[in-house]
């Protein structure tokens, strides 16, 4: 893409852009962002590839705006299951069953998050397209995990480690639910548990 100025005449923005984003989460899910051309979303969302402009400077900023609006559609329910639970262990629980459901009713959640890491470190202009902005979902983490330092539930010198494992953790939940659905999905919760708690492996 290259920046140009205008909309579309006739064009209801919000609905427009909303149907932009969900068209290039699914293609960059799939194809990647290298893989991923202006024509595949433009389809995608029902509109002429030449519109893209009147919303998007480049398709790295496609890229961050759609990273945006997947944490967006993701925050208020973790902070509802989180703020629910009295203990960190139930808030990260609650947390990841949330994270689970909202992936098994769109695939395409799980997949792009998952590989936007990926995508961080092979593509410079995504990094600079997303400006270094901090994660409000590492942070809501980072609350959870203060929470169970507060109430001595985790080690204080941990709580960097659990902060990131807990992130790993609900990222492969969520990709496990949204690949295999969620019927199992609690027995593998109370297994993942089991294995925080010291309990999985029989002595």
């Amino acid at each position: 893409m290259r920046r140009r100025r205008g909309r579309p005449k006739g064009a209801t923005s919000d609905a427009t852009r909303a149907r932009i984003l969900a068209a290039a989460r699914r293609s960059f899910a799939e194809l990647g962002f290298a893989g991923t051309t202006n024509k595949d979303i433009a389809d995608g969302a029902g509109i002429t590839a030449a519109a893209l402009y009147g919303y998007f400077d480049s398709k790295a900023d496609l890229y961050a705006a759609t990273a945006r609006d997947a944490q967006a559609e993701l925050l208020p329910a973790f902070r509802r299951a989180a703020d629910a639970e009295a203990t960190a262990r139930g808030a990260l629980r609650a947390v990841m069953a949330a994270s689970a459901r909202l992936h098994a009713r769109d695939p395409s959640l799980a997949a792009f998050l998952s590989a936007m890491p990926i995508e961080l470190k092979r593509e410079a202009e995504i990094a600079r397209a997303m400006d270094e902005a901090p994660s409000e979902i590492l942070a809501l983490f980072q609350s959870i995990v203060d929470r169970g330092v507060k109430r001595r539930e985790i080690s204080r010198a941990r709580a960097r480690h659990v902060v990131s494992m807990f992130l790993a953790c609900s990222m492969g939940m969520s990709l496990l639910a949204a690949t295999f659905g969620a019927d199992d999905f609690d027995r593998t919760m109370d297994a993942f548990l089991a294995l925080v708690d010291g309990e999985l492996f029989s002595r």
